[in-house]
């Protein structure tokens, strides 16, 4: 650039370089840094789609029972069993996934449940022993003409 060409005529050249675009590059930079790094951390759950499996290739071997989480706003239940807290949930689950050869685990919850509170009870699951977790669609029971008649929720309500 010249500086002071028209006053003096003498052509000056500004040898200065402006950092200010590299510093504010750099600050967004770290800025979309910290913002993606803990999505990235959350996605460390892996998901995985459930498989058909051909029936001719299923042994007939006695099959375990597998465990059954459910989540209300009140309590946790382990198989119909009402967990006073979630450290008696972990202790008790620990003990009934060392004595399984199938370490998977089905959870449930009601809509009222906070999202978080499930992931918790996922993250509590996994750290207790759980290989497969599973998340399970409520149904509820509904009673017409004296049958009983299972129904899925509506999910969209």
């Amino acid at each position: 650039m010249r500086k002071n060409s028209i006053e003096k005529g003498v052509p000056e050249l500004l040898a200065e370089v402006n950092i200010t675009p590299l510093g504010d590059l750099s600050l967004t930079l770290i800025i979309i840094i910290m913002v993606v790094s803990p999505m990235i951390m959350q996605s460390m759950i892996k998901v995985h789609s459930s498989k058909a499996v051909n029936t001719t290739q299923v042994e007939e071997e006695e099959k375990e029972k597998p465990l059954f989480v459910n989540i209300t706003d009140e309590a946790i239940y382990l198989n119909t069993q009402k967990m006073e807290s979630e450290q008696e949930f972990s202790m008790r689950l620990a003990k009934e996934l060392a004595e399984k050869k199938d370490k998977s685990v089905m959870i449930t919850a009601e809509k009222v449940v906070p999202h978080g509170k499930v992931v918790h009870i996922l993250d509590l699951s996994k750290q207790s022993g759980a290989g497969k977790l599973s998340l399970l669609k409520s149904v509820e029971k509904k009673e017409t003409a004296g049958e009983g008649v299972y129904d899925e929720k509506n999910e969209t309500d």
